[in-house]
This record gives C-alpha cells, sequence and structure tokens, in this order.
C-alpha cells in the first residue's frame, strides 16, 4: 500500500517540465519502489526524485542518470530493452539494460501517477495507473494510445453510465466513467492469461491482452495491490494485511497473518509464496498445504517481522541473494525460504 500513497500524495506536485533526476548520494537508502532483474547477475531499481540504479550485488549499486524528477513506481525489461513508469504520467525507456534513459511518454496535466507496466514481448506493452489509467503500445512505446475499460467497474457502476449513455450522450458517458474506474495497482501475466488488481475489492482477468476483461469475483472491498498465479492457484494480497487464495473451481480462502500491515507484493518460488509487507512484515506460505481456515499459527504459515521494522515493496533474487526495495533503499531481504 505504502508504494500506492506515495504515488497518489505526491501526484500533485508533478512538475510542468521534465528535468534530470537528482544525482544523490545516498540515492541507494532512499525510497526505492520496484525492482526488476534483466540478467540473471543484474538488477535495476527505480524510486522517488526519478532515481534509477543498477547493481549486481548488494552493496554496488550506481545511480544513473534519468531525463526526469518524477517518481517511479514500476520497472520492467524484455531483454536488453527496459520500461519504467511513475508520476507525471511518465514512461521511460532504456535499450541498453537501464544505462540510458529517454522520455517516452509525459503528461503532468493529468495529474495522477502509472502504476504498473508490462511488455507481452519488445513491442507491445501496456501500463496501468491511478483512476482507471491505461495505455498500449505496439511499437515499442513510440507511440501510446489510451484505453478506458467499463467491464472493470462494478456490474452497479455499468449499470449507472448506460443510464448516463443513454440520456445524455456519448461524450459525458465517456467523462463520467473515467472519473468512476478504480486505480488499476498491479498487472499480471501468466504467459496465456492477463490479470489486474485494484481499488475497491477489483480483480479481473484477460484472455487478449487486456483488450476485454471479465472481473474476479471475491467477497472484499479494500484494495488489492498485487495477484498472482501459481499453478493451478490464484493468490491476491492487499490492504491491511488481506491475503486471499483460491484453488481453480474452488472458493476463496483468506489467509491470516495476524497483522494488518498492507501487502505491497507476492513472491512465487518452489510451491511458497512470500508476502512483503509494510512495517517490515515477511510472510512464507506453503499455498499447496494449506487447511482450510490458515492462520499465522499453521506449520504452513511462517510470518516474521524485521527488527528495522522498515517497509519492503518488492524484491528478487540475483546472484542467489534476495534484494530488497524498501522505505530505506536496497536491502537483503531474509526470510525462512
Amino acid at each position: 500500500m505504502l508504494k500506492h500513497l506515495i504515488s497518489l500524495s505526491l501526484c500533485f506536485s508533478c512538475t510542468v517540465m521534465a528535468q534530470d533526476a537528482i544525482q544523490a548520494k545516498l540515492a541507494n537508502q532512499s525510497i526505492l519502489l520496484d525492482i526488476t532483474t534483466p540478467t540473471a547477475d543484474s538488477y535495476v531499481v527505480v524510486g522517488e526524485r526519478g532515481h534509477i540504479l543498477l547493481g549486481h550485488t548488494l552493496t554496488d549499486s550506481v545511480q544513473v542518470g534519468v531525463p526526469t524528477k518524477a517518481t517511479l513506481t514500476a520497472v520492467t525489461h524484455v531483454g536488453q530493452e527496459l520500461w519504467a513508469v511513475g508520476h507525471d504520467y511518465s514512461i521511460l525507456h532504456s535499450s541498453d539494460v537501464g544505462n540510458t534513459w529517454t522520455v517516452q511518454y509525459q503528461d503532468p496535466a493529468k495529474e495522477r501517477p502509472l502504476l504498473d507496466v508490462l511488455f507481452f514481448d519488445a513491442q507491445h506493452g501496456i501500463v496501468a495507473g491511478a483512476y482507471g489509467s491505461f495505455m498500449r503500445t505496439r511499437d515499442g512505446g513510440q507511440t501510446w494510445q489510451s484505453e478506458l475499460h467499463a467491464s472493470l467497474l462494478h456490474p452497479d457502476d455499468i449499470a449507472y453510465l448506460e443510464e448516463v449513455r443513454e440520456v445524455d450522450g456519448e461524450e459525458f458517458y465517456l467523462e463520467e466513467l473515467s472519473s468512476i474506474l478504480p486505480h488499476l495497482n498491479r498487472l499480471h501475466y501468466d504467459g496465456s492469461t492477463l490479470y489486474l488488481a485494484g481499488e475497491a475489492g477489483m480483480l479481473a482477468k484477460s484472455n487478449n491482452a487486456g483488450l476485454s476483461w471479465e472481473r474476479v469475483d471475491i467477497d472484499y472491498e479494500g484494495s488489492f495491490f498485487d495477484i498472482v498465479k501459481a499453478g493451478k492457484y490464484l493468490i491476491v494480497g492487499g490492504l491491511r494485511g488481506n491475503l486471499f487464495i483460491q484453488e481453480q473451481g474452488q472458493d476463496w480462502r483468506k489467509i491470516d497473518l495476524c497483522h494488518t500491515s498492507s501487502i505491497n507484493s507476492l513472491l512465487v518460488k518452489n510451491e511458497q509464496v512470500t508476502a512483503l509487507s509494510n512495517n517490515g512484515y515477511i510472510a512464507v506460505i506453503d499455498y499447496t498445504l494449506l487447511d482450510d481456515e490458515p492462520t499465522c499459527t499453521d506449520p504452513q504459515v511462517h510470518v516474521i517481522q524485521n527488527a528495522d521494522k522498515i517497509s519492503i515493496l518488492n524484491a528478487a533474487s540475483v546472484n542467489n541473494t534476495m534484494i530488497a526495495v524498501t522505505t530505506s533503499g536496497i536491502a537483503r531481504l531474509l526470510n525462512k525460504q
């Protein structure tokens, strides 16, 4: 949740003109929000004030020049091509594994952040963000087209919008649609199905790369900040430590983590899911062995809290070390995996 609070609270201090990111001696100790691994032995992290750092180990990260001061919320890669998104409706691109960056798209006037980016291949990608923001490129980011997806709304809202369209016309319908769409927080692609997690209990899936969506029903109205598919299981996490799992064809089960810190990211490996949360909480769950009503006292659920209680936003494995991005910079992720 912290990533999204940072994104939304800073949205209204957007700069009108793109400026170079501040070169900071302590950038590796600043608020960092996402990480990707373009090679097996390297990582790229992004964060506040346009900070982008490259590294191979916990201690050798180097800040690179970036043509924006906008806070960057997410980063992804396809081979040597990288894209990062963030405030000022910014999309940045690198074609050399993150060493140099250019602005592909930026629109501070929208006063909303982009929160995630996903590329299916080096040409076809999508971005998502606050207030239903959604754009697509089919040429590697040279051009981007906005999309509005009414199917992401609750059925009651869809019915209301159809009345608006009938009474007030298409122009007002589109204006109203863009004002009531939820925040779109996280994208996940399992190779065939695209998943989306968002505000107000919004979960959705798409079998055509997000051109159309089908909502996933769940009895929860809080925000979700990550969603992952692991075999026959769908796992979602979000506000106040809420974590749910659904085996294909079965009902949702809530996993009680015995804390109320919001879950920022979910990592899946070896039939375990790791939930990274605010206040230094890390939960490792053997999701194939869970009871019907699992809690933190079950042997399949292992919950620890780091002594520093620093919020963990995401993590990735680099050279057999789990590198985490946190509100205090780059750190080693210590857990029971």
